[in-house]
């Protein structure tokens, strides 16, 4: 576990298009201030060129936390900037129940007292990187995914593991997830759950055709070659926030990244769990499964 240092300035984000989240913002910066921090707002900028993100980044180098207001995709996109400040994370989300996002608007207030507090922990995430040929690496906190761009077609990629060819997909795409990923894209097609602080890779096929396909769990410390065989204009997506054609032939690595995602945690390390269990509807309403040790199929 890793501690938390209540900060000294506060930075506050939002998204544009989320109802609310503007004037919820301010509140958060209004009650920042008045327990003794700097504390700025601003709308998370779009991701491109002279929407001011580099403004944006320059700032929050000298903040020691980043509330986060909006929904997951909000988190996500906010990840971008705070994993290059390493500055942390805390997501108050607005609407529907999230994985990335530590609150709900409702308690948004009273969480955030805690944390400035100092009642909180740090939760290290691990990133993954995307790089063609000697292109600049394209990093991601969720996953990276090589698709179709034309609907109705397939790609055929080989997938090299430390230079061992150890599966030739033919799908609609390929998805290499983080754990922190892993509850989100890469579940939806079957991927595994890894608890979010793990430095694993989930290496998964979307709906395959005719061969037999199955999710890979791979260490972080692996080098994966991804090479598109044949495809029909490809699409290399990272986080679903950036996107670049890949042609025929061309060979992708995917990596851990150099970066890192720190997200401020009110719970111990099992609420991931759970959360999980919560918001997947694992337990009945009532959980009626009551405590372990009253199975009578257990050993006294």
């Amino acid at each position: 576990m890793i501690d938390f240092t209540p900060p000294s300035e506060v930075a506050v984000c939002y998204h544009r298009d989320v109802s609310g989240a503007a004037e919820r913002a301010e509140v958060l910066a209004a009650q920042a201030r008045a327990a003794g921090r700097r504390a700025w707002v601003s709308v998370l900028p779009l991701t491109g060129d002279g929407d001011g993100s580099a403004e944006f980044c320059a700032r929050l180098r000298s903040s020691g936390l980043l509330v986060c207001v909006g929904g997951d995709g909000t988190v996500l996109h906010a990840s971008e900037f705070a994993a290059q400040t390493q500055t942390p994370i805390f997501g108050v989300r607005m609407g529907r129940l999230g994985f990335l996002t530590e609150t709900i608007e409702a308690d948004a207030e009273a969480s955030l007292a805690e944390v400035l507090r100092g009642n909180a922990r740090l939760e290290r995430h691990s990133m993954v990187q995307a790089r063609i040929g000697e292109s600049e690496p394209m990093h991601a906190l969720n996953d990276v995914v090589i698709g179709r761009a034309v609907l109705g077609r397939t790609i055929t990629v080989g997938a090299r593991i430390e230079g061992v060819l150890v599966a030739e997909y033919r799908a609609d795409a390929i998805v290499i997830a983080t754990a922190t990923g892993s509850t989100g894209y890469a579940l939806s097609v079957g991927g595994p759950i890894l608890h979010p602080s793990s430095d694993e890779m989930i290496v998964v096929a979307v709906a395959p055709h005719l061969t037999r396909s199955n999710p890979l769990v791979l260490p972080g410390t692996t080098r994966l070659l991804l090479s598109v065989e044949r495809s029909y204009e490809a699409i290399l997506t990272v986080d679903g926030l950036h996107q670049r054609p890949v042609e025929s032939g061309t060979v992708v690595e995917v990596s851990l990244s150099p970066r890192s995602a720190h997200f401020v945690r009110l719970g111990g390390p099992a609420q991931f769990y759970a959360n999980l269990a919560k918001r997947l509807g694992w337990l009945r309403e009532d959980h009626a499964l009551g405590d372990l040790g009253d199975d009578p199929a257990r050993p006294s």
